[in-house]
């Protein structure tokens, strides 16, 4: 991570300038000729504006013209020509599309054509600028001038420098763009390693983005033309703009793939698609021949996109405090670096001193592998946090499944000691019974022996129950249900489990005709007991019990439904309703253990089933929804 860091410094400054020693100065002046109607014969007689260092217009419409003055530096020079070290006129950027330089040679203006839709006829420059050879013959006394027109950003840098001198100057700058162009291939390489080793759509994004950087840097120096041979000039140079256009677009996708897992703000994810579908339209401009105004476009979202990445980190509520400083803090470094480059573009200032030594390092046509690398720090950290987020995840799964093998360890030693309670209680009972019913012969004429002897009777009925429930509850965990379970008739099945009471006119029932259910018929019948049972026991006395099957072809699903009357004082608490051992405060003297209706549910989720509650006017109603 340091060494990324200090790539990153070294890159940020790197510096173009150069300190030859000239024995003239330049005077340099410019003209804003929007309506392109001034021609070399009359552009004398128009009005110029002094600046220095680099010219910086923005988009400007129509042309630029720039007037360069040689001014000898002491009395002794009377002449700049020298025929054994002649002047170079050196332009940049590469993309300026049309630089026409205008010499006034033998009493009459000679001219000569570059710029990136010219093929270049020297190769004194090869860097990503464009080279000269101003005339011997020149008038020292007449200034030169050049008619600059260009579809991208109006930046001209212009120098005059003695061919002894341009050698160092182009030396220097092949060097930056060499050690940009390694840097943004390192960076690439580093991104597709990653990728192969970890397929994300992180890494994906970043792999092409870091992609559209290195062909920006190879459109930007001129390396592109000779990469496509094949096309006409006027091709790359759209090709060129639509590498920039897709770029950006690939930030604004980059910032989406780091935040998606997170779950942004529905406003930011919005905003992501707003600037991808404004990138897809900048491209259908550019190759319409809209280029100015797509390059426009470009730059403004260029601008924009750190401002609403920062935005989606701050609606994101899951990232860590540590993960949200740092990528804050990451675009904001590349809001100042657009900041600073857009001054390099825009402003007609000059820079000098510490701040322009800054802005050296914010080259508009390198500063993306400066972008690439701090987005490529942003991208280790979250893949970092991510592996270690995994881990951790992976470390709770281990952790939770030996807890989950010691639970089901000690539910095989519970459920083995209720089989044997309840295998072992049952003989005792067995015996306890049979000594009642000897002693109910032997004391027949004694009623209060035989009251006695009738509630030591319900005592252990009511202990044969619970040891049942429990049994049964014990039976329904540790039972698998079939896979295709049984069709059973509904109308029998329910005329089958109700003749046990004494009762039977006591139930209301109605029954669709050809209702069947399908489950395990052991789970059904536990459902159905313990409802009748339920119902029989609490409901209001003289009410009936209704039961209705009906059959709903549309959901696929049989509905049984039992419903009573119960009095005001008796109705259940229905958050606690299915929780095991709970009874209702007023029948604590009834019998019953509890366990009942958590037995309905258990037996209800083994076949698949649903079981509703609901009451209406002092009606109870408990409703099975099952697969039919």
């Amino acid at each position: 991570m340091l060494r990324l860091v200090f790539l990153f410094v070294f890159a940020l400054f790197q510096i173009t300038g150069h300190a030859a020693e000239q024995s003239y100065s330049v005077t340099q002046a410019f003209h804003r000729d929007v309506a392109a109607d001034a021609s070399i014969n009359t552009i004398g007689m128009r009005q110029f504006s002094r600046y220095e260092g680099s010219l910086r217009l923005g988009y400007e419409p129509g042309a630029a013209w720039i007037e360069l003055t040689l001014t000898p530096l002491s009395p002794n020079t009377a002449d700049v020509v020298d025929t054994k070290n002649p002047l170079i006129l050196r332009v940049g950027p590469y993309s300026l599309d049309r630089i026409e330089l205008y010499e006034f040679v033998a009493g009459q203006w000679t001219r000569q054509v570059g710029g990136d839709q010219q093929v270049k006829k020297t190769s004194i420059c090869p860097d990503d600028h464009h080279c000269f050879v101003l005339s011997q013959a020149r008038s020292s006394t007449s200034p030169v001038y050049l008619r600059v027109t260009t579809q991208s950003v109006m930046v001209v840098e212009a120098e005059i420098l003695r061919s002894d001198a341009l050698t160092t100057v182009v030396a220097k700058r092949v060097s930056q763009v060499t050690f940009s162009m390694t840097l943004a291939t390192i960076l690439l390489v580093l991104g597709l390693v990653l990728l192969a080793f970890e397929r994300s759509m992180l890494l994906l994004t970043y792999s092409v983005f870091q992609l559209t950087v290195v062909l920006f840097v190879v459109a930007n120096t001129g390396q592109l033309s000779p990469l496509l041979p094949g096309l006409q000039l006027d091709s790359i140079d759209k090709i060129s703009f639509s590498i920039f256009c897709i770029r950006v677009g690939m930030t604004a996708l980059l910032g989406w793939a780091l935040l998606a897992p997170h779950r942004p703000s529905r406003v930011y994810k919005k905003m992501i698609l707003a600037m991808l579908a404004i990138c897809v339209i900048n491209l259908g401009l550019i190759f319409s021949g809209h280029v100015q105004i797509a390059s426009k476009i470009t730059f403004y979202l260029f601008f924009i996109n750190p401002l609403i990445q920062i935005y989606g980190i701050f609606s994101v509520a899951s990232l860590s405090i540590v993960r949200r400083r740092l990528y804050v803090f990451c675009y904001s470094v590349n809001i100042v670096l657009i900041a600073m480059g857009s001054l390099l573009v825009f402003s007609n200032m000059s820079f000098g001193g510490p701040v322009g030594f800054f802005l050296s390092g914010t080259d508009w046509r390198l500063n993306g592998v400066v972008y690439g690398l701090i987005l490529f720090l942003v991208v280790l950290s979250e893949q970092r946090f991510s592996n270690a987020a995994r881990l951790t995840e992976l470390e709770n799964l281990r952790s939770n499944s030996e807890q989950a093998r010691a639970n089901e360890d000690k539910l095989s030693e519970r459920r083995a000691l209720i089989d044997m309670l309840t295998h072992e209680l049952k003989n005792p009972l067995g015996t306890i019974r049979f000594a009642l019913a000897s002693l109910k012969r032997q004391i027949i004429g004694d009623s209060e022996s035989l009251q006695r002897i009738q509630r030591i009777d319900a005592s252990v009925n009511r202990m044969d129950d619970l040891i049942e429930h429990v049994a049964r509850s014990n039976k329904i965990e540790r039972t698998d249900v079939m896979q295709q379970p049984t069709s059973i008739p509904a109308n029998e099945f329910v005329q089958e489990l109700i003749q046990e009471y004494p009762n039977v006119d006591r139930f209301r029932i109605s029954i669709q005709e050809g209702s069947v259910f399908k489950a395990d018929r052991q789970m059904l019948i536990v459902i159905l007991e313990n409802l009748f049972s339920n119902a029989h026991k609490y409901a209001a006395v003289d009410e009936k019990i209704n039961i209705t099957v009906t059959t709903e072809v549309d959901a696929g699903t049989t509905c049984f439904e039992i419903s009573n009357a119960v009095t005001e004082d008796q109705e259940p608490e229905e958050s606690r309703l299915f929780e095991r051992y709970y009874r209702h405060p007023s029948v604590q003297n009834q019998p019953g253990m509890g366990i009942g209706l958590s037995l309905v549910q258990s037996a209800a989720q083994k076949i698949g089933a649903n079981v509703f509650y609901r009451k209406e006017n002092q009606h109870v109603f408990f409703t099975v929804r099952m697969p039919s």
